[in-house]
């Protein structure tokens, strides 16, 4: 990464960073959930770091814009992993075939083979890069991404602060992101 890139993305970290608060309570009003705004906001500081964009006029609104892109996109991915056995029912305008039953319409949207097949090869790179994290750093991410933990609980489980299991579920995280793209470059 270059000097500038990488002032740019330590900059929009520390953006982040500096309305942590902000930004959890913000995201947190939209999804009602402590654990899902506590991952979107850690997502965001993942993406902050390593961003590779000119520092914007207004960073604040800028990492806003981000904690709200990746907010849709877990509505996105969690409205299409609510399937049953890889479809989903949509139920229509009652049909005249019918009594009073709504018509039901059975759409198939399992994915296919390649993406089933590129999912494991993801999981697998994952399960590889935490096997390589530092044995507390493991422990903390397995923690709150395997049990479903919230920051807080984690904290009191291992006595330790809630800070420092942030930085140890963001360093999981960045890694996990490193190899992900890393495997997708070839590099």
């Amino acid at each position: 990464m270059s000097e500038s890139a990488e002032q740019v993305s330590t900059s929009l970290e520390l953006v982040v960073e500096k309305y942590y608060d902000d930004l959890l309570l913000f995201i947190g009003k939209r999804c009602g959930s402590e654990a899902v705004a506590e991952e979107i906001v850690q997502e965001t500081w993942v993406r902050a770091k390593s961003a590779v964009v000119t520092v914007p006029e207004n960073p604040r609104a800028y990492v806003f814009r981000i904690a709200r892109n990746l907010l849709a996109d877990h509505y996105r991915r969690s409205y299409n992993s609510s399937e049953l056995f890889g479809r989903r029912l949509f139920p229509f305008a009652r049909s005249s075939y019918a009594d009073d039953a709504p018509e039901i319409v059975e759409i198939d949207q399992a994915p296919s083979q390649e993406a089933v097949a590129a999912a494991h090869q993801e999981l697998r790179i994952i399960a590889q890069t935490v096997e390589t994290l530092p044995t507390k750093c493991r422990q903390v991410f397995l923690m709150y991404r395997g049990e479903e933990l919230s920051m807080r609980e984690i904290s009191e489980k291992l006595d330790v602060s809630v800070k420092t299991v942030e930085n140890h579920i963001r360093k999981a995280m960045l890694e996990c992101r490193r190899s992900l793209q890393k495997a997708h470059t070839g590099s």
